[in-house]
């Protein structure tokens, strides 16, 4: 799996008692560095993670080929992107997130989808939903999330102490949340999805202008592994010069509430609590620059021209201060 990304893709991985190889990033876009990802392949290796990250794309093609070569499993990770239209996935298996967040947003969930070729998976045994998805599933929850989704609550409860919003740490998986999706949970997933294919696209076009002039301080739009193919990206992703460059206009553009984030933060082996297995892989120097570069900012229906206008404006600023004696 790529050596950076969420840290519940290695929880996911233990907690199969499979053993997570981390392999590095390419250095100009976002998908594996091939030349690493064949050199890491062995005898043992049993599965390829394609990750989608962020709806930039996940290089599966490219990635299906040399799985093909040595009879490897190729997953795709398309938790951040749900296609609208019919899509053909080259992959083995396709994973899917109904999380908090995630293009298709029912607060928990999500969905393993096989190959035409697979047999028929036997029933999963029923099981009671846990306490917190069954919390979940209210409209209090509900509501609750999307007030969080307007800027000025979501900036006011990041800074309240002991509430962890935003941290990104290590969390083993535990068998009581390996269960199945309650039923009526997927009675809700067809509608949802209805609704899902007709609302508004995330769309990184209204952040074309802003990206043009970006480029002139030395901030663009991280690439994704299909350039040509359309994208609905589920926050815009950013490059900023270096770490210190990052953190500057995260700040900056956070003390405006337009919810700019590190997101990830730091490469897979940096993150806090990973296991011991994990943090002593490496080096991966193109993932630890993409993760002290990298920063987003969002996409969806709620970004107007006004929070467009003021980002350039605090981007200027910005600049202007790089420039300062």
């Amino acid at each position: 799996m790529p050596a950076y990304g969420c840290p519940d893709l290695i929880a996911a991985c233990l907690y199969a008692g499979a053993t997570p190889r981390l392999v590095d990033v390419s250095h100009n876009c976002w998908s594996y560095d091939l030349q690493a990802l064949r050199h890491s392949l062995t005898d043992r290796t049993i599965a390829v993670v394609a990750v989608n990250l962020l709806g930039l794309g996940d290089g599966a093609t490219s990635v299906r080929d040399l799985c093909q070569q040595h009879s490897i499993a190729l997953i795709q990770d398309s938790a951040q992107y749900l296609p609208r239209e019919p899509f053909d996935w080259p992959g083995d298996s396709v994973i899917l997130s109904f999380g908090r967040g995630k293009p298709l947003n029912l607060l928990y969930g999500g969905a393993l989808i096989g190959s035409r070729d697979d047999s028929r998976p036997a029933p999963l045994p029923s099981t009671r939903a846990p306490i917190r998805d069954r919390l979940l599933d209210t409209r209090a929850a509900g509501l609750a999330f999307n007030l969080l989704t307007l800027p000025h609550p979501f900036w006011l409860l990041s800074h309240l102490p002991g509430t962890g919003l935003g941290t990104v740490r290590y969390n083993p998986l535990a068998a009581s949340e390996a269960t199945p999706l309650p039923e009526h949970a997927w009675t809700r997933v067809g509608p949802a999805f209805a609704q899902y294919c007709h609302a508004p696209s995330y769309s990184r076009r209204i952040w074309a202008d802003a990206i043009e002039e970006w480029r002139a301080f030395g901030v663009d739009a991280l690439r994704g592994p299909e350039p040509m193919v359309p994208l609905e990206p589920l926050r815009l992703a950013l490059l900023a010069p270096d770490r210190i460059a990052r953190d500057g206009i995260v700040d900056r553009l956070s003390r405006s509430h337009l919810g700019a984030s590190r997101f990830y933060g730091v490469d897979l082996p940096r993150i806090g609590l990973i296991p011991e297995c994990v943090r002593q892989q490496g080096p991966f120097p193109n993932a630890a620059r993409l993760a002290d570069r990298l920063y987003t900012i969002p996409t969806h229906s709620l970004v107007g021209p006004d929070a467009i206008q003021l980002a350039r404006q605090i981007m200027r600023s910005w600049q202007r201060s790089r420039r300062a004696p």
